[in-house]
Formats: C-alpha cells, structure tokens, sequence
C-alpha cells in the first residue's frame, strides 16, 4: 500500500471527525441564539425542556448571569448528557458560553446583529457504534433537533440574516469511543485538543468563507500538529473494522 493511499484514508476519516466538532460549536452557538428568545434567568429549563423532548439529551448549567435587557447570554457549567440509547453518560462540558448581541436587532426584526460569541469548551465526548463516525451521540442530537415538528403548518420563512461581530472557539479535550454498550467498547482517543478559532465581521453570506472553511481547515491542521498519533489510530481503526465484518 503506497503511503499517499495510507494517508489518504486516515485523513478522510479524520475530517469526518473535525466536522462532528465544528458542528457540535456551532449548535452551542446556536443555543446561545435561542436563550435571547427564551426568558433570561429561565432559559436554561426552557432549552432543556426542547433538547429533552427533541433528542432525549439533557441540558444543565452550574452559573446563569443572563441579562436579556441588556442583550447578553452568560451560561458557566453547561453540560449537556446523551440521549438515552447511549450508556457513556456526558455529551458535552462547556466551560464558558457568552453571548453578547444588539437586543433591538433580535425584537425589530431584519439582520440579527451579535457583538461577540465565546464558546470554550471544557470536553466533548463523541461515543458511537462499531462505526463510531456514522452512529454516534452528536448526530443523535443534531437529528432530533432537526426532526423537531413545525409549530405551524405554514410555508417556511426565508433565513434570517444575520451578523456576527467576533467569534471565539475553544475545544479542549477530546475523547472518541467505538463500540457504546458492547464488549467492544473501546476508547479510540482521549486527549488535550488544545483548538482555538477567531473570526469576524461574520454575515449569512460569508458565513462558509469564513467560518465553516476556515474552522474546519485549522481543526484538521491542530490535530496533525499536535495529535500525529491520532492519524494512525483512525488508520488502524479502519483497518480492523472490515476484518471484524467479515466474521
């Protein structure tokens, strides 16, 4: 096997995996969004209340300094656990979530304008099946919320647009496990990320230029930089799984 094809293979299954993360920090983004509709100091029942009944996960924050008549979304301690199905129990452990946007824009209607999103991430489990990048918890809750019925029967609206200011993202650590619930359970990776991603003037237009490209592209660059092993352990992962679907 040339080193080009065995290079090959690892790095598409490990962009799979930067592209689970990127979008587990956008739907934490996105969770930012919706607490400056829900009421302030009770949003966090409320998003639980909806991720509940949507994907059977759980929602939970420690300190809560929401001040929606100042515009500003303050979580600290969130986390958020698996759905049912899965016996590894968190999901997500946010450090710091902050959300600072221009009320008026968000009551007024037209651009919805945010000055600055901070997402700093303490630990993101990502536990599947026997092919952990196609079964797994992330894309439980993504497809749960995604599946949500429409509350009206009415065509629905064009996307909002949007700005955002200044982004920060921060991921620390990452564990990956294969094999959730059966004796095949195995720890794939767990290890310090270390990811950092800043961007700004953010629209609804530049919004793949400039942060869904970029973002995707540097967490791939970080965990070649600073993770090389974990190349090789996707590779051999890839190797085993046909060997164990042949028996």
């Amino acid at each position: 096997m040339s080193l080009r094809r065995l290079q090959s293979r690892p790095g598409s299954v490990l962009r799979k995996l930067v592209t689970l993360l990127c979008g587990v920090a956008l739907f934490l983004v996105l969770v930012g969004v919706l607490a400056v509709w829900a009421l302030g100091r009770y949003s966090p029942r409320l998003l639980d209340a909806s991720l509940s009944g949507q994907s059977g996960a759980r929602l939970t924050v420690e300190d809560n300094q929401t001040n929606l008549f100042t515009g500003r979304v303050d979580y600290a301690g969130l986390v958020i656990t698996n759905p049912s199905r899965w016996q590894e129990r968190e999901f997500l452990r946010v450090k710091r979530l902050i959300l600072d946007v221009d009320p008026l824009s968000f009551v007024e209607g037209g651009g919805q304008v945010v000055n600055e999103a901070v997402l700093d991430i303490d630990r993101v489990t990502i536990v599947g099946k026997q092919d952990f990048l196609v079964d797994n918890n992330a894309k439980d809750i993504g497809n749960g919320l995604k599946g949500a019925p429409s509350p009206s029967a009415e065509p629905a609206k064009p996307a909002q647009p949007f700005a955002i200011k200044h982004l920060r993202v921060r991921v620390g650590r990452v564990t990956v496990i294969s094999g959730d619930g059966t004796a095949a359970r195995r720890v794939v990776f767990d290890q310090d990320y270390g990811y950092e991603f800043e961007a700004r003037d953010i629209t609804d237009r530049n919004f793949d230029a400039k942060v869904s490209g970029p973002m995707g592209q540097q967490a791939l660059q970080t965990a070649l930089r600073r993770q090389p092993e974990l190349m090789l352990e996707l590779a051999r992962e890839k190797l085993r799984r046909p060997s164990r679907e042949e028996k």
